[in-house]
């Protein structure tokens, strides 16, 4: 367990009484993802500060890169724009009723104080742009909850990074079309019915035709849109504004004098180079999703962050002495994914958010052929109703009409080939639900009758049974043309379709216990000097709960940037 790693890894953190270095840094970030990453801009662009960032991979971005780009950040500054006025008061209120008896008055303060600063400083001094969409907070019930809360990242032109476009992290498939064309948001809708319209069309072509022309000079698609777009954006600024960026370059030690952290030990080109830290390291890893320790602490295997998290900011904060809190009962942000197995390489997996379970017209039912959830919920809330019901997999059901026009998972909408996803058994396909049922091991009545249902249910544009389309987050990824309910629709049309989802995680949310400015607390209760920790490393000041889309990467941003304002000041 990670809780015991800090005496078997104790070497992991070298104390010497006059440490000597083979470089010098103000700041060292250990990590590239969206805390490491605006620590960094924030360090070197607004403090004019001399910055490192070491990033483990060959590709700079961790889960951001893997994200849809959104960061939850209350009262911003662009949230005017949608008619939303919103106050830290507004935001306090919902949080108390989402996080509940965990909530902790200081780092949540600290958030709320600092987000819409650290938006507004990143939109008026980096490449990073944020628009506001019309998003809800997940639980729209709550006193407090708002629209415009989530800000996403603009595109950005990735032709601006030269040599460094290579070097940042291939988008998730569902962000993205064949290897690295990558989809913005608001793209998705004419990407996936190119034949809805001449203009459709014309867009479509194009977006095509710049595609092919970036694999001839980049060898990769240059336009990064969602989680690639603050990724991109942000090692830009970073790099025009005087930092280094190390990839394949982990992290292996922290170096101490007297209780102070002063440095880290950087394996890079064969060799290791001691890196000194005047003003303190920031861990910001990624979180431990990938080590075998997560297992005891995330109930499933499925875990879409890149295979280099695997713990070790967490390892080497440990070593220099910082401690665990209590773990939460949800120590990873859940998401259900579908997995593809194809006949050489890994399996692929796809983190279903919503883009199709939401869409009128598919269901989810459990192995007794029956519904269990209203299928429009957030992604993290979906995997917490598998959870526990102790359900280890689910399936959703389309028709050809649904499949045609909006696909399901890897299996895109028409006018894209269906042919080889079906050939690998990741799409179901049967000319009838009970033979659907059969080949999917459910009952085959329980099936019908639910679909029946449903389709009655969809008639009267109303769904007694879990309620879907009630909500206003319901109707945030269904369909505005299906009326009377954006998110309910029938399923009558064969062929019939289904596709297996298991529960899944983006990433932990379990970490290092921090102060308010992102210090590692020691086992004392005292921060330890010169070491900070941001993002996934950290303890999530959600303390397992997950307010709203961009839970992960808008504390993330602002811890990140409240460690630079720190340690700029000390």
């Amino acid at each position: 367990m990670l809780r015991s790693s800090a005496r078997t890894l104790a070497t992991a953190a070298r104390s010497d009484p006059k440490p000597l270095f083979d470089a010098s840094y103000d700041v060292v970030v250990v990590g590239s993802g969206a805390a490491g990453l605006t620590a960094a801009v924030t360090a070197a662009k607004k403090h004019g500060l001399k910055v490192l960032v070491t990033e483990k991979a060959k590709y700079f971005g961790g889960t951001t890169a893997f994200s849809g780009g959104g960061a939850w950040l209350p009262n911003n500054h662009h949230q005017h724009t949608l008619g939303v006025t919103d106050s830290k008061e507004k935001a306090t209120t919902y949080l108390r009723g989402v996080v509940g008896s965990r909530y902790d008055n200081r780092t949540i303060n600290s958030f709320l104080d600092n987000a819409p600063r650290m938006a507004k400083w990143i939109d008026d001094n980096t490449a990073l742009k944020f628009f506001a969409l019309p998003l809800p907070d997940y639980y729209t019930s709550l006193d407090g909850a708002a629209q415009g809360r989530t800000l996403v990242a603009s595109p950005f032109d990735g032709r601006r990074l030269g040599g460094r476009l290579k070097d940042i992290r291939y988008a998730l498939q569902g962000f993205k079309a064949f290897e690295s064309m990558q989809i913005a948001f608001d793209e998705a809708p004419i990407m996936a019915n190119p034949l809805a319209s001449t203009i459709n069309l014309a867009y479509v072509v194009a977006k095509l035709q710049r595609y092919m022309l970036d694999l001839l000079r980049y060898g990769k698609g240059s336009l990064l849109a969602n989680g690639n777009a603050i990724v991109g954006s942000l090692v830009y600024t970073i790099a025009q504004s005087g930092g280094d960026l190390w990839n394949n370059s982990p992290a292996t030690e922290l170096v101490t004098n007297g209780g102070r952290v002063e440095g880290v030990v950087v394996a890079k080109d064969g060799g290791e180079i001691r890196v000194r830290a005047t003003k303190g390291v920031l861990l910001a890893s990624g979180g431990f999703g990938r080590a075998k320790e997560a297992r005891a602490f995330v109930p499933h295997e499925y875990c879409l962050s890149p295979s280099s998290v695997t713990g070790d900011g967490i390892r080497l904060a440990q070593a220099a002495g910082a401690i665990l809190p209590d773990p939460s009962p949800d120590n990873a942000i859940y998401s259900p994914v579908s997995i593809l197995q194809p006949r050489h390489g890994p399996i692929r997996m796809y983190p279903h958010f919503g883009y199709d379970r939401a869409k009128p017209g598919s269901i989810v039912v459990d192995t007794n052929g029956q519904r269990f959830i209203n299928e429009s919920v957030g992604y993290h809330q979906f995997v917490q109703h598998m959870h526990a019901a102790k359900m280890t997999r689910c399936f959703m059901i389309a028709d050809k009409r649904f499949l045609c026009k909006y696909g399901i998972g890897f299996a895109l909408a028409d006018p894209y080939p269906k042919g080889k996803i079906l050939s690998q058994n990741y799409l179901i396909s049967a000319k009838t639900i009970p033979q659907l049922a059969a080949k999917l091991g459910i009952p085959e009545d329980n099936l019908v009758q639910t679909v029946k249902r449903c389709n009655e249910n969809a008639a009267r544009g109303k769904d007694p049974d879990f309620g879907r389309g009630d909500s206003v987050y319901d109707h945030v990824f269904g369909d505005p043309t299906n009326k009377p309910n954006a998110s309910l629709g029938t399923c009558d049309q064969a062929p019939f379709y289904a596709v297996r989802m298991y529960p899944g995680n983006v990433s932990t949310q379990y970490g290092l216990r921090t102060d308010e400015y992102v210090r590692v607390m020691g086992p004392e209760g005292k921060p330890i000097d010169g070491l900070y920790a941001a993002g996934n490393d950290s303890n999530s000041v959600w303390r397992g709960t997950y307010p709203a889309g961009g839970s992960s990467i808008g504390p993330a941003m602002t811890f990140g940037y409240v460690a630079a304002e720190h340690m700029a000041s000390n």
